[in-house]
């Protein structure tokens, strides 16, 4: 059994992430939450060397996190991977942080379930610019 991250958890690494060494971060396997997620968000819009961050395997992030997501791809010009593989967040979430990854050029990889992929292709209608750096996980 995994247990997810304390709100003073949370906050503590908020405060890390403003060390200007971190470059990589794996908060996975039900760890997090859609308040956590927000707070980590936020504490990464103007980081400028985390370079991967794993979310991936956390049922408990939810659309509600799909703001937050996109604003991080948005403001944040480290990243270079994002793990969003096996979470909850809803197919109108994937289709705006699509819609982020188009003006964020730092991104090469980003990480999705592969149940959305159909979807995507045909819904989202700047997919072709963008397919080369999302991964489609099973």
């Amino acid at each position: 059994m995994y247990t997810p991250l304390t709100n003073d958890c949370i906050q503590y690494l908020c405060i890390l992430l403003t060390n200007k060494t971190i470059q990589e971060l794996e908060i996975s396997l039900h760890s997090i939450s859609d308040r956590g997620i927000t707070n980590i968000c936020q504490a990464l819009e103007h980081n400028s060397t985390l370079t991967s961050l794993d979310l991936s395997y956390n049922p408990l992030i939810t659309s509600t996190s799909g703001q937050a997501l996109s604003h991080l791809l948005l403001n944040n010009s480290s990243l270079v991977e994002l793990n969003l593989s096996y979470t909850s967040l809803s197919t109108e979430s994937i289709l705006l942080i699509l819609q982020f990854l188009m003006d964020n050029k730092k991104i090469r990889t980003l990480r999705l379930d592969k149940q959305y992929e159909e979807t995507c292709i045909n819904t989202y209608p700047n997919y072709h610019l963008i397919q080369d750096r999302v991964d489609w996980v099973d």
